[in-house]
């Protein structure tokens, strides 16, 4: 009985020192990147343009925003100012835009793309109604 005893703690001891050894292959947790946020600011002269370009990292919406616009005279909060603004991929000195509208300075993004990874540009333009330079700045959010 006495070795019967030793034999099943043996067999124990052995299937218990089995099951403590890892087979498994540990795993790299998934990062998960955050928005990114841009601020490009320029000035834009009468039948001018300017364009500013960026990289997305992930697929994902991107908003543009016209978030100011203002001249030496008038401060961004008095300007009515509407302007072209367009989303596009860089071709050279330019941006060849996809998706235009007309916008004027707000609080909201009213151009939302969904992008996959790749470099891209805003592009904002003169539609024929400025008389003057302006100063403007574009908030643009992407993955």
């Amino acid at each position: 009985m006495k070795s019967i005893r030793m034999i099943a703690l043996a067999a124990s001891v052995a299937a218990a020192s089995a099951c403590g050894g890892s087979n498994t292959t540990p795993t790299t947790p998934s990062v998960t990147v955050g928005p990114t946020t841009e601020l490009f600011e320029s000035t834009l002269a009468p039948r001018g343009a300017a364009f500013f370009s960026f990289t997305v990292a992930q697929t994902g919406d991107t908003d543009v925003m016209l978030a100011s616009v203002s001249t030496s005279t008038a401060p961004a909060a008095t300007t009515s100012v509407v302007v072209g603004l367009g989303v596009g991929t860089p071709i050279g000195s330019d941006c060849s835009t996809t998706k235009v509208m007309q916008a004027t300075a707000a609080l909201t993004s009213p151009l939302v793309v969904n992008m996959t990874p790749g470099i891209y540009c805003v592009r904002v333009f003169d539609l024929g109604n400025l008389t003057s330079t302006v100063n403007f700045a574009v908030r643009i959010v992407h993955t």
